[in-house]
């Protein structure tokens, strides 16, 4: 699978629903409605790339089925704002599933990596010879998780309160802008770390092979 594929649907994913919503609310129709509207653009989404990829994958099942009882508890309440919730369940969901996995073996990123180079086998078999007898390496995975598990479940964490104390309107808009501002900042985050790596291992080839010359 493309990185860049991957970041420009995680794009999508978080675009589409604030756009039907907003399209909605300009045409008149009501912030509940609206919202429902948001919600079932990100559903189909889920249910094109499942029939396009022939499979439902366990994350498309959770997106489905937490929209479809957040609906029913916000038609039963008449609070549209239970659907705005959503994010947050998934963020923070997300989140604990990342943590979660640093304490009980490999962490989902790790495997999240490996499904991204699955086309690298010389590199995949390379993985499997360090992760058990270079530490370091690990590390790197759960440091990577640490973050990245952190950083979404403080996401949903801040999104509750604030679904609360704005318009839904104004909810909505700060709810898409919260999470594409985290995820920013995540791969971000990333880019340097990974950068820093790449510099510290750089940096020790060129000493290791300074001695050796010496």
């Amino acid at each position: 699978m493309d990185k860049r594929a991957l970041l420009m649907g995680l794009l999508w994913d978080i675009g589409l629903p604030a756009a039907a919503y907003y399209a909605c609310r300009g045409l008149g129709a009501e912030a509940w409605l609206a919202l429902v509207a948001g919600g079932a653009v990100a559903l189909a989404r889920v249910a094109c790339i499942a029939v396009t990829r022939r499979r439902l994958d366990g994350v498309a099942a959770i997106v489905a089925v937490t929209f479809v009882l957040l609906l029913a508890m916000s038609a039963l309440t008449g609070d549209p704002r239970i659907l705005l919730a959503r994010e947050s369940l998934l963020s923070g969901a997300l989140g604990l599933l990342l943590l979660g996995s640093c304490a009980v073996g490999r962490p989902v990123l790790y495997g999240l990596v490996r499904r991204l180079n699955s086309g690298n086998q010389e590199l995949l078999a390379r993985w499997d010879e360090l992760w058990p007898a270079q530490p370091s390496f690990r590390r790197v995975f759960v440091l990577l998780s640490l973050v990245w598990g952190t950083g979404l479940l403080a996401e949903a964490v801040v999104r509750i309160p604030l679904i609360y104390l704005l318009p839904v309107d104004a909810a909505a808009g700060v709810s898409t802008l919260l999470q594409l501002g985290t995820i920013a900042l995540l791969v971000g985050w990333s880019v340097w770390y990974r950068g820093r790596r790449l510099r510290a291992a750089a940096a020790a080839s060129h000493d290791m092979a300074g001695s050796h010359a010496r």
